[in-house]
């Protein structure tokens, strides 16, 4: 059964992210995946719409063996290809996914990452503990107020349990102990109740392992302590009927009730389990291993109660994400249109000289204004040569010898949106031309356009060169252009501030191709910009 929690009714949420990037970002935890669907806006403000999670056990049987089942594998795939789904159903413009312990500590890890591939085209990063810790702090730092004084935030999962110590600014302390409760379940519990031999060792084994972490944790001198996690959340409910309503809505564990829950469990059969109010079936076999560690947790930092925060794993990748992207979303808040959108974040990926790149764009377009009378071409086309001289330098983002191969290999494979795979070859082929040899019948990519978008490569490409040519300096010293049309040949009146003599020479040396497809002559006059002089 798939537990969708969202943060609206459906009928309320838009299933687009018009304005804004919705994401979704799925944990793959040894006995839970989870799954936050959010909208990022232009701000970058984060909005969780949707919650979904699924107890497929995925850690149960891989701790003791160190292996995936078949079965619990299976119930993963089918999982996550719900997740996709949603995810796809929801507008989601990427899906991340992560696996945790479980996956990561199991012989056939890769086999399962491999077979989540081919079955949802989703790519599983399998994190470290550390990273795991990391992502966590995120989470619960964007979740939870922290303030300026340290806090201990603790994670329980199924085969790991996360410790953090730090603020609203950073972290002073990420640990991971193999401490889950899944884990510790396999490995100390073995009986229907539990013997007191098997509780003694489990505690035992509790007191070695946190003792000396706990003690360089006090000495951080935490404030409080937070919960994040399926487990903890899973105990307050148990402790208080009224955390149900809270959960991580300001829901408190507090330390005497968890005792007196401790001490029902640990003599508590499955059936007596199940039927305690608020008990996830799904996680009787197991609580009493995760309970047990919260309380020699709070019994050792001698801490009351423990608070509830909503973040975790999840949220902390949503917001680990954004701090990597958010370039994009300033585009998409200042670039509504896509194609536009997408040719300069194509632009900005391959570190594109954007002050040469715009000027140069700036001349083709006022050239092909100039030039329309003689080529005849449309707006739309106009739209692909400002393209083209936008992205005609990206090339030398691979190398500066044959940068204009380079450029047209960028642009065939930079996934443009918004294009067809036609328009993709056009741009990159004025670009592929705006140097060295001219378009060619012998030259494969060229051959494959029409007779039409040869016509289009040939004058874009003539127009991209002169346009270089007039930026040789990199400058921008060319202000504007005039175009007279007289007997025998064309006058492109260039005025500039400053000297253009380097402009124009270059222009002349770059002007063939477009004199060829024009069929006639191009002349370059220089117009001097003159300083007004203000009278005193």
């Amino acid at each position: 059964m798939h537990e969708s929690t969202p943060s609206a009714t459906p009928s309320e949420m838009p299933v687009s992210s018009e304005g804004g990037l919705r994401l979704g970002a799925i944990d793959i935890g040894s006995n839970s995946l989870h799954m936050v669907i959010a909208q990022v806006d232009e701000d970058g403000a984060v909005t969780t719409l949707w919650r979904i999670k699924e107890m497929v056990g995925l850690g149960r049987i891989s701790f003791p063996s160190r292996r995936l089942s078949a079965e619990a594998m299976e119930r993963a795939l089918s999982a996550l290809t719900h997740f996709q789904d949603t995810c796809r159903r929801r507008g989601c413009r990427k899906i991340m996914a992560v696996a945790t312990s479980a996956v990561r500590e199991a012989e056939n890890g890769g086999e399962f990452i491999e077979r989540v591939r081919r079955r949802t085209g989703l790519r599983v990063r399998v994190v470290s503990a550390r990273e795991e810790a990391r992502l966590i702090y995120l989470g619960a730092r964007h979740e939870c107020e922290l303030g300026e004084q340290p806090n201990l935030i603790l994670d329980v999962g199924g085969g790991s349990a996360e410790f953090i110590v730090g603020n609203s600014r950073k972290a002073a302390l990420l640990e991971s102990r193999k401490l889950g409760a899944a884990r510790m379940t396999a490995q100390f519990i073995n009986s229907d109740p539990p013997a007191q031999g098997q509780i003694d060792a489990l505690v035992q084994h509790y007191q070695r392992e946190l003792t000396p972490l706990l003690a360089k944790i006090a000495r951080l001198e935490p404030k409080q302590i937070m919960g994040c996690s399926g487990t903890i959340e899973a105990l307050a409910c148990l402790c208080d009927e009224q955390n149900r309503s809270l959960r991580d809505g300001g829901a408190v564990l507090k330390r005497n009730a968890l005792d007196e829950l401790v001490v029902k469990l640990r003599t508590s059969t499955a059936p007596e389990r199940s039927a305690l109010k608020g008990m996830d079936a799904k996680r009787q076999d197991q609580i009493l291993a995760g309970a047990m560690l919260v309380q020699q947790i709070l019994h050792h930092l001698d801490v009351p109660n423990l608070s509830l925060c909503g973040g975790a794993l999840r949220e902390g990748m949503l917001v680990d994400y954004l701090a990597r992207h958010m370039p994009d979303l300033a585009i998409r808040r200042d670039v509504p249109d896509v194609r536009r959108r997408s040719v300069i974040d194509l632009a900005r990926r391959c570190d594109w000289h954007e002050r040469h790149s715009l000027q140069v764009t700036r001349i083709a377009l006022k050239l092909f204004d100039l030039l329309k009378p003689y080529h005849a071409l449309e707006d739309s086309q106009r739209e692909l040569l400002e393209y083209s001289a936008m992205l005609h330098d990206i090339g030398w983002h691979i190398a500066e010898r044959s940068h204009h191969k380079h450029s047209a290999y960028l642009i065939l494979h930079g996934r443009l949106e918004g294009f067809t795979n036609q328009e993709v070859r056009v741009i990159a082929n004025i670009a592929r031309y705006h140097r060295k040899s001219r378009p060619k019948k012998s030259h494969a990519g060229f051959n494959r356009l029409s007779a039409a978008e040869q016509r289009l490569v040939e004058i874009g490409a003539g127009i991209l060169r002169v346009s270089d040519g007039l930026d040789r300096s990199h400058c921008g010293a060319v202000s504007s252009l005039r175009c007279r049309k007289d007997a025998d040949h064309l006058t492109l009146s260039v005025k500039g501030r400053g000297d253009i003599q380097l402009e124009l020479w270059a222009a002349r040396r770059k002007r063939g191709l477009l004199e060829r497809v024009l069929q006639t002559p191009v002349l370059f006059k220089s117009v001097i910009a003159r300083k007004t002089l203000k009278a005193k």
